[in-house]
């Protein structure tokens, strides 16, 4: 259900055009590469792209992408357009990068496209926990040297950022853009208000990411004797 705009200050939310999708959830600071063939998404993107303006990516609680308006969940974050390739009839790939988290408090049009009144979310650190944010670096590297092993690459020093906020959130689109977590899973993430409470999913979650890369690291390594250093 949509918040009441009457419960926030008028200058605390503003309109934003509206991009909702099927099993994806943007993070901010996530590259996010689209394909735009609707006639109705080709000219919001192409304002947005005029205007030099950010729009809206949602996930999907009901309904499709293509066709009648789709019902969204509520917390999303704003895509900025990095690069735009123009095709044939219209058509567009854009390369977009999320920026920062909103809350949609009502739609105001629904055609051609949907454009909400939303409020941004504030980063808020939180209470943290020492142990925690240990537990998150460590794991955080432990992924990086995964991932660059499954893709024949050797290991390298990892850089972790300190600030805990920092931390939380390379953490997450390091797990977004490398493993298919469920939809639910990510929406819960991004809709974790602070840093702090992020960081104790994230530790889990980031447990549960390296066990399974570290098998599949494990199945596709060939040789299985002692190495030469």
């Amino acid at each position: 259900m949509a918040l009441n705009p009457d419960d926030f200050p008028p200058d605390s939310y503003t309109e934003l055009p509206l991009f909702p999708l099927n099993n994806v959830v943007l993070f901010p600071d996530m590259p996010l590469p689209l394909h735009i063939f609707e006639e109705r998404y080709k000219a919001m993107i192409g304002d947005c792209v005029q205007r030099e303006e950010p729009f809206g990516v949602l996930l999907i609680r009901e309904g499709n992408e293509v066709g009648e308006p789709a019902s969204p969940h509520a917390v999303g974050t704003t895509a900025r357009i990095a690069q735009v390739q123009r095709l044939e009839e219209g058509r567009l790939n854009i390369l977009t990068r999320g920026e920062r988290r909103f809350e949609l408090l009502e739609t105001v049009r629904t055609v051609p496209h949907l454009v909400g009144l939303v409020r941004y979310i504030e980063d808020e650190e939180g209470a943290v926990s020492t142990t925690t944010v240990a537990g998150v670096r460590e794991q955080y590297i432990q992924l990086q040297r995964h991932l660059t092993a499954m893709a024949g690459g050797w290991d390298r020093e990892v850089s972790v950022p300190d600030n805990p906020s920092e931390l939380a959130r390379r953490s997450a689109v390091s797990l977004a853009v490398s493993l298919p977590l469920p939809p639910d899973v990510r929406q819960d993430l991004l809709e974790t208000r602070t840093a702090g409470q992020q960081l104790e999913k994230l530790l889990t979650l980031m447990r549960q990411a390296n066990r399974i890369v570290a098998e599949q690291v494990e199945q596709n390594t060939p040789f299985k004797g002692a190495r030469l250093n």
